[in-house]
């Protein structure tokens, strides 16, 4: 019986095989765990670029609205100029007017 290992040496490849056996759990642990880790990463890319084109979207629309206001600015100041120029020039018309028929006397 001398080909046969001792119960001390069966013992021992035992212990050598369940260490074995847990360090490939933990291997297949570690896969499912780094693909579990991958998707959520790929997952959060998606919602950034997601939050990125709401983002940019949003941008553009500020800016047109903006740009609208600036245009109804303009115009509403130009009106405003407009709008109290040509009563302004009249009535220094009819001062004019008044001050020189007083001064050249009336009939």
């Amino acid at each position: 019986m001398p080909d046969e290992p001792s119960t001390g040496e069966l013992a021992r490849r035992l212990v050598d095989l369940q260490h074995a056996a847990q360090r490939l759990m933990s291997q297949e642990l570690f896969v499912a765990e780094q693909r579990a880790i991958e998707r959520r990463f790929i997952t959060i890319e998606r919602d950034i670029e997601e939050l990125e084109e709401k983002v940019d979207a949003e941008i553009k629309s500020l800016v047109a609205r903006l740009d609208g206001r600036e245009r109804e600015r303009g115009a509403n100041w130009r009106q405003g100029v407009y709008a109290g120029v040509i009563p302004a020039a009249l009535l220094l018309v009819s001062l004019l007017v008044q001050i020189w028929l007083t001064v050249k006397g009336s009939p």
